[in-house]
């Protein structure tokens, strides 16, 4: 038996211990104000008491200010084991989750923890408890071993993601804590069968239509002015129009073409028998690199224009939030090349390279400059009701991870190179 076998035998070990300390982190609601929550303060502190536990010779909370939720601050957990080298390896989740959304669709409670049929069920399961899990555990492995590393590995556990990382990754980068040439591994995308790596991103848009009308007694709608028709005219006019305009497609992305999606209706009135006077409607756009952002709004507006002038309502359109996306990441690139190897030798599949249409922390990264892959083994079931995450993927996710890290960082101590498959 290998050296590095007898790691992954040890990872293995930590199985009973990977599943306690999941189940114990999901029963921390950890949502932020925009979900509902009082932010993720509470399981700071719990992942904090991981960490400590790992090895790390340096450990740092960062808490960025936030008046809105109940202690004041957004912690995010750094550590880092210094190698012989300033660069730096760096494995980074998140700690917040969204809401639990309607809790009578849940089979399970959402913020039991549950341990059913090899699953553990509960409202951050897989996004992204299981990347906090598994990630902690390969270096609790790994660490443990007592050797020094020729590059520098860290880890981040941070707040926010779920709502625009502006008091999570966003602040960190601000701060300087990453170098140019750092390798960034983010374990918040994936599929099944642990084979996509995900190494770009579409741009993210939201837009809110306000459609204004005149309210009148339903029984004398010629008084008045129907918000909601002229909305809901616009919105099926606007969705289409975009789609056509912007219809390219591109084989790295799932999918390959943009999505513009009406999501969110604000209630307008009620009771039945009144034609409302305003219409609110939201669209969640993921645009192409591609294409220029501006220019999306920019058409939007347009369509809305028009549309005023064809009904007498008076419409405005806000730009809610606009994420533009980072360059993709190279495949060829050493970090490629070796998340291609661990994760042939752990799960022997063929990595598939792809972009995707959701955002992750990854894409921060990206805009920095920076080398970042999004990967791990997932179904897909994030922010549904009766989430979880598949005990193992937790275990092998670590495997992969430790191996990886072999590879990178403690590649003369072990001199067993993984085979490349």
């Amino acid at each position: 038996m290998s050296r590095l076998d007898d790691l992954l035998d040890t990872v293995e070990g930590y199985r009973d211990d990977m599943i306690k300390e999941m189940t114990a982190m999901l029963r921390i609601p950890a949502m932020g104000p925009e979900n509902g929550g009082e932010g993720e303060y509470e399981r700071a502190q719990f992942i904090e008491g991981l960490v400590r536990r790992c090895g790390f010779n340096e450990v740092q909370r960062f808490d960025v200010p936030d008046e809105r939720v109940e202690h004041k601050v957004r912690p995010s957990i750094i550590a880092r084991h210094r190698g012989a080298s300033e660069r730096t390896v760096w494995l980074v989740s998140h700690m917040d989750t969204v809401s639990p959304g309607d809790a009578n669709a849940w089979i399970h409670p959402p913020f039991d923890g549950t341990v059913v049929d090899g699953k553990i069920y509960g409202r951050g399961s897989e996004d992204n408890g299981q990347a906090v899990i598994s990630t902690l555990f390969a270096l609790r492995a790994l660490l443990g071993l007592g050797l020094e590393p020729t590059l520098s590995i860290g880890i981040a556990v941070v707040a926010d993601e779920e709502a625009g990382s502006e008091h999570g990754i966003k602040y960190l980068l601000q701060k300087g804590l990453f170098r140019q040439d750092d390798i960034i591994y983010v374990p918040d995308s994936g599929s099944k069968d642990g084979s996509l790596v995900e190494v770009a991103e579409k741009t993210i848009i939201w837009l809110k239509f306000i459609v204004r009308g005149k309210q009148v007694h339903a029984s004398t709608p010629e008084k008045g002015l129907n918000a909601l028709r002229v909305g809901s005219e616009l919105l099926v006019d606007v969705s289409k129009h975009l789609y056509g305009k912007y219809n390219a497609e591109d084989d790295l992305f799932r999918p390959p073409r943009s999505t513009f999606e009406p999501t969110k209706r604000l209630v307008n009135v009620d009771n039945i028998n009144t034609v409302p006077g305003e219409d609110v409607f939201f669209m969640d756009i993921r645009l192409l690199p591609r294409y220029d952002p501006q220019d999306c709004i920019d058409t939007a507006r347009e369509i809305a224009r028009i549309f005023e002038e064809r009904t007498g309502a008076e419409i405005e359109v806000i730009t809610q939030r606009i994420d533009p996306a980072g360059e993709a990441t190279p495949i060829d690139g050493e970090g490629a090349i070796m998340l291609r190897r661990a994760i042939r030798r752990v799960l022997q599949v063929e990595p598939v390279f792809a972009g995707i249409g959701g955002q992750t922390c990854a894409n921060w990264f990206r805009l920095a400059g920076m080398e970042a892959y999004a990967w791990e083994t997932i179904d897909g079931v994030a922010h549904q009701a009766n989430e979880y995450a598949i005990i193992d993927n937790i275990v092998n996710d670590a495997k992969v991870f430790a191996t990886l890290l072999v590879e990178m960082c403690y590649h003369d101590q072990f001199k067993e190179p993984c085979p490349d498959y």
